[in-house]
């Protein structure tokens, strides 16, 4: 019987692209006949669906087209002797089975491409999931681009960090943690001018940059977002919010040395449990 099936496995010849769906089970196809069990074939099925749905090189229906059209030809290659008659019936009643498995390997593979798209979105997005500002990386380059400006024009910058205490462990804390970012990204979004920029700089910090700012307005922006914060009465940890303020008339140093003053500050705002301090 094993030389029966061989001989039909070798008469399935079909066009592309429907031999590329068949070809690589044609060897399974045969050792399943031969062991009497269908399991290890309808798993190939299946992920030969996720694979080509994954590759996004054919349709379902072009899918399920060339299996049907395979499992049809090894069937009429079989003979007419009673075994070679019992193994077409069994083909014949496998088919309904892969039609089945099929589909549900290609919508996995769909399942899997459209997560695999949506985190190649995420990853391309030059906004924060979380807060709704710029990444870390955009609002650096911006923060280095809004620097080198006011060295060219002769202008004063403003910025600062405002970040949390680091919260506790438990997932109550971090949820909690996480929404007063949220509250603190929305009033900074909403409270600095059109050309300022606010992004994302750490785990629990936010950096704003203000081109073209006097010191005293720099001041109004920190103490305007913390009175809007405590109006609100952000729930629990209102009071561990931290703010580190700079301010160049003359600017004299990279984006990335005055990013360093400011996280120095920070750490010194927290270190003190002082609410803000200049750099």
């Amino acid at each position: 019987m094993q030389t029966v099936l061989l001989a039909a496995a070798r008469a399935v010849a079909l066009d592309p692209p429907y031999d590329a769906v068949f070809a690589p089970l044609v060897d399974e196809l045969v050792d399943t006949l031969a062991r009497d069990d269908d399991a290890p074939f309808l798993v190939a099925v299946e992920g030969r669906a996720r694979l080509l749905a994954n590759e996004r090189a054919l349709r379902l229906a072009d899918v399920l087209s060339a299996l049907r059209l395979g499992l049809t030809v090894f069937r009429s290659a079989l003979g007419d002797g009673p075994g070679e008659a019992s193994v077409a019936a069994r083909v014949e009643r496998l088919e309904g089975e892969v039609m089945v498995r099929a589909g549900i390997g290609f919508a996995e593979g769909l399942e899997e491409t459209i997560a695999e798209l949506d985190r190649a979105v995420v990853a391309l997005s030059t906004i924060d999931e979380l807060t709704g500002v710029a990444k870390p990386n955009e609002i650096a380059r911006q923060f280095a681009v809004e620097l080198d400006r006011c060295r060219r024009m002769d202008l004063a910058l403003g910025a600062f960090v405002v970040g949390l205490d680091p919260p506790a462990a438990s997932r109550a804390e971090r949820a909690q943690a996480d929404e007063l970012l949220r509250r603190l990204a929305r009033l900074l979004r909403d409270g600095l001018r059109q050309y300022d920029a606010v992004g994302r700089c750490g785990d629990a910090e936010l950096l704003a940059v203000l081109p073209d700012a006097t010191r005293r307005g720099t001041q109004s922006v920190v103490d305007r977002l913390r009175h809007d914060l405590v109006a609100e009465s952000a729930p629990g940890r209102s009071d561990a919010v931290r703010f580190a303020v700079a301010h160049l008339d003359f600017i004299d140093m990279g984006a990335p040395e005055l990013a360093e003053q400011l996280s120095s500050g920070l750490r010194r705002a927290r270190a003190a449990r002082d609410d803000c301090v200049w750099v």
